[in-house]
């Protein structure tokens, strides 16, 4: 049997309480947006899509080997934006500073040992963000960028990253159901 699987970071209840009033307010504009649980909302390390799950062991091997020398560090979780351009947004997301380039890297050697089990590499540049919704139709987009344009430079919150969590993704008409399968601590 396949399961979807990501890799992602946890975020505190503080940012997650901070994003979800990001999400409130930008919901008076009547955008038609599909918005991100708050208990959902978390970084995307890296997406691996359907694996076979007799092979989640080697996936947790590749994870640990991911964070290998890496450290506890702090991020600030700063501003806000829409990829993949203003004038035609798609995806709202608060950004994240990895001002030490840690998740960059953990983020590219997941890309690069992935590979093995038949997982396609990025063909995006990876940029660290926290996705809080999908813009579905252009319906108030012009009145949710205006909205948007207050929070350039609001501090959502700051994380403290010991770990990195494999996650199953299980998709369905009300939103996808998020499982933790395994938490990988830095060592």
């Amino acid at each position: 049997m396949n399961a979807r699987l990501f890799v992602a970071v946890e975020i505190n209840e503080e940012t997650r309480k901070k994003l979800a009033e990001f999400q409130s307010n930008l919901k008076k504009a009547g955008a038609d947006i599909s918005w991100v649980a708050p208990e959902n909302i978390h970084i995307t390390l890296k997406f691996i899509g359907y694996i076979d799950e007799g092979k989640l062991d080697t996936v947790t091997d590749i994870i640990k080997n991911s964070v290998t020398h890496i450290n506890p560090f702090d991020l600030s979780c700063v501003g806000a934006g829409v990829f993949p351009t203003q004038k035609n947004p798609r995806v709202i997301f608060a950004q994240v500073l990895d001002t030490d380039g840690a998740l960059a890297k953990i983020h590219e050697r997941l890309d690069n040992q992935l590979v093995a089990l038949g997982v396609a590499h990025e063909e995006r540049k990876f940029e660290v963000h926290i996705t809080v919704g999908r813009i579905k139709t252009r319906r108030n987009v012009w009145k949710l960028m205006e909205s948007m344009n207050s929070y350039s430079g609001f501090k959502f919150g700051s994380e403290h990253i010991t770990q990195v969590v494999l996650m199953k993704s299980e998709l369905s008409p009300q939103g996808p159901a998020y499982t933790k399968l395994h938490s990988i601590d830095f060592i």
